[in-house]
């Protein structure tokens, strides 16, 4: 009698266990590229309605990253992932044309091609650490520049980097910082910035 009930309580614990962990799984989805758990929404561009957001965990986003900075053939500024934004996405600099922010990212690409900091080859990308970026400081930053802000508050000039050592440098900032994004979108089209915001 002793093990019949030892049994239906082991029973009920494993529904149990497999009905929390289903939830589990259902909260923080799976990933779309390997089923393993998701930590990322992916999408080809910012702002993009959530049936548009592919769920990745940070393994495939960061082979997804680093095959779409590759092919990225303009210039974009790169500003480090921060912590406190739900995104991490791409704007091209004409939707903000008339901020400081686009106005320093055509001043910085306009200068002829330069080679990787990292590996020497051509540079498409000028990363920017993220001290001092928080969602208190963002419009600041938007509104008056590297120059006045991030440059001020003691992070190093900007690095040319190719598309291989930008998207390595992107990854290891994630996982260094622990970071999670409802949204990551990769570089697009014309010159821009890659930034973390929130909608």
């Amino acid at each position: 009698m002793h093990i019949f009930f030892t049994a239906i309580l082991a029973g009920i614990l494993i529904a149990v266990s497999v009905v929390l962990y289903l939830r589990w799984r259902r909260s923080h989805g799976t990933c779309a590229s390997c089923g393993s758990s998701s930590q990322f929404g992916y999408s080809n561009e910012p702002e993009s309605k959530a049936e548009d957001i592919v769920k990745l965990c940070f393994n495939c986003l960061a082979a997804k990253l680093a095959d779409d900075y590759m092919r990225y053939e303009s210039k974009a500024l790169v500003i480090e992932p921060a912590a406190g934004f739900p995104c991490y996405v791409f704007q091209p600099k004409s939707k903000w044309a008339d901020t400081k922010l686009a106005k320093d990212v055509t001043e910085m690409v306009s200068k002829p091609d330069e080679t990787c900091n990292q590996c020497g080859s051509n540079a498409h990308y000028l990363w920017v650490a993220s001290n001092g970026l928080n969602p208190a400081t963002f419009e600041q930053v938007l509104s008056n520049g590297l120059s006045e802000t991030l440059l001020r508050w003691g992070n190093p000039h900007p690095m040319s980097l190719c598309g291989r050592c930008c998207a390595k440098s992107v990854a290891k900032s994630i996982k260094e910082r622990g970071l999670s994004f409802l949204e990551v979108c990769s570089p697009r089209s014309e010159d821009g910035y890659v930034i973390p915001m929130g909608y």
